[in-house]
């Protein structure tokens, strides 16, 4: 009961924070039509996402925002993960890779941005490329630190019961380093969105970052924000789903690591 209680009580102060977040920006953009010009009002906003709603522009860029996020988050962070966590067979290859994935990892993703239109062309691919090129190194460090992170004892449990390498990886060095892999997710969400964005904002006749520069063009700030709201309405989403798997992360290391003749029925 305490923690429901306490749980209510964010909340209420949370929406109190927002209420007068939002009093403070309508009297700051009734103050003057040039603080209006820059800013707007909340209550222009909702008027400018009550319009996108009607005119059926908001969810149908919406969904193509979100499936440029997704896929390019689902893409980058397997591959990022499948070679982070091989780098466990190869101190050597781990060794040689590590400052070119710096190197790589470092690079700011505008300044690939014209290439992919080069190698992609300016439809989804081409979103979905630059999302995948923002995340798949976040989730190859963190794939890679989990398989390091794994306690020695364990593997040297399996090494005494004379099991083979790719044995000891799949039941002990993937199971232990899964909370690394599952963060990585949800590090990689703000990412994901990030590329997507991007490639829309580059070169895009759909999605949300297209609307957000058009708005933007004709300095019609708050449809710009109120295109925004779909921005961070796909990051929470996509949070939450990261964190639900992110709970059952002890289902998914007793689906990979324990024979199924074990499985609690």
């Amino acid at each position: 009961m305490n923690n429901k209680h306490q749980k209510w009580k964010i909340i209420f102060i949370q929406t109190l924070i927002i209420l007068l977040f939002a009093l403070i920006w309508q009297g700051l953009g009734r103050s003057s039509e040039n603080i209006f010009f820059l800013i707007g009002t909340p209550l222009a906003v909702a008027g400018e996402f009550w319009q996108l709603l009607i005119a059926g522009n908001f969810i149908g860029n919406f969904f193509i925002t979100g499936a440029e996020a997704v896929v390019g988050l689902l893409i980058g962070t397997l591959i990022g993960t499948v070679l982070g966590l091989s780098l466990w067979f190869s101190e050597s290859a781990a060794f040689i890779a590590k400052p070119f994935v710096t190197a790589l990892g470092a690079l700011p993703v505008f300044a690939l941005a014209p290439l992919m239109i080069v190698w992609f062309g300016v439809g989804f691919g081409m979103k979905v490329a630059i999302a995948v090129f923002s995340t798949v190194f976040v989730a190859f460090n963190q794939a890679y630190k989990g398989a390091n992170s794994v306690a020695l004892e364990y593997v040297d449990t399996l090494k005494g019961m004379n099991a083979s390498r790719s044995q000891i990886f799949q039941k002990v060095i993937i199971p232990g380093s899964l909370d690394w892999v599952l963060s990585s997710i949800r590090l990689n969400v703000g990412f994901g969105l990030l590329g997507a964005f991007i490639g829309e904002y580059i070169s895009s006749n759909e999605g949300l970052g297209y609307l957000i520069l058009r708005a933007s063009n004709l300095y019609n700030i708050p449809r710009a924000f109120a295109a925004a709201i779909g921005i961070i309405a796909l990051a929470l989403i996509l949070d939450n789903i990261a964190q639900f798997i992110e709970r059952r992360r002890y289902t998914i290391v007793q689906w990979i690591s324990v024979p199924p003749q074990l499985w609690h029925r």
